[in-house]
């Protein structure tokens, strides 16, 4: 299925909310902040992209790895993501789809 996903699939559920289980006791609730459009894709290959999703970690995180990403109206999702930096609100996870 993640072969299949496409920057399309992510932009009606810009700003809302996501789960990522970072470990089998540690599901959290992010926000969908950003999507970022890489280039135009071709007739072989989609669209690269990039999410950021935006958590309420302050003072701690958990180091970029293979994560669960989750929506109501997608299934689970395992993607390599990366934290960025935080902001005002907590830490910012960043994934890739190529």
């Amino acid at each position: 299925m993640l072969e299949k996903l496409t920057i399309g699939d992510f932009q009606p559920h810009l700003n809302q909310q996501f789960f990522i289980t970072f470990a089998s006791e540690a599901t959290h609730a992010v926000q969908l902040i950003k999507i970022t459009p890489w280039s135009h894709g071709s007739d072989k290959y989609r669209q690269p992209f990039t999410l950021e999703f935006e958590t309420d970690f302050k003072e701690k995180y958990y180091p970029q790895g293979v994560f669960v990403l989750q929506h109501p109206e997608h299934g689970p999702f395992d993607l390599f993501m990366v934290p960025i930096g935080p902001s005002k609100k907590g830490m910012i996870y960043e994934v890739v789809i190529s």
